[in-house]
């Protein structure tokens, strides 16, 4: 009895071991879209949009060429460097990566600031679709 309780611990804990690892493949396959893999063609341009962080008005500039977005700028000076600031600089890499905000989570402790520059980011694509 002992040797098949031992059995189905350890097949248990091989089980969720599989499971683990194939909800991390998972996540990792539907996470941030890469830019070149981005269907959405924008006019090109530049387009500038803005919206209420928790200080300040935080400014999005976005750069299309080629029908895909090139640059993105935040201008988050308005809010606190430490939070707001920091949360600016890493999501401009990301957005740029991604190409859009789908995939891309708010930096924590700054949702104010981040859901400031995604409703930003959102409107000078949406200004890009129809341009």
């Amino acid at each position: 009895m002992k040797k098949h309780l031992t059995r189905n611990i350890i097949l248990m804990l091989v089980l969720d071991v599989v499971l683990g690892i194939v909800l991390a493949l998972y996540i990792a396959s539907t996470g941030t879209v890469p830019a070149a893999d981005n269907a959405e063609t924008y006019t090109d341009g530049t387009y500038t949009a803005s919206a209420q962080g928790c200080l300040s008005e935080v400014g999005v500039t976005v750069t299309i060429t080629g029908g895909k977005v090139t640059n993105v700028v935040i201008d988050a000076s308005g809010e606190t460097p430490d939070l707001g600031g920091k949360a600016a600089e890493a999501l401009s890499a990301s957005l740029l990566a991604a190409g859009s905000t789908a995939g891309v989570d708010a930096v924590s402790g700054s949702t104010m600031t981040s859901d400031a520059v995604f409703a930003a980011m959102n409107d000078c694509l949406a200004q890009a679709a129809q341009g």
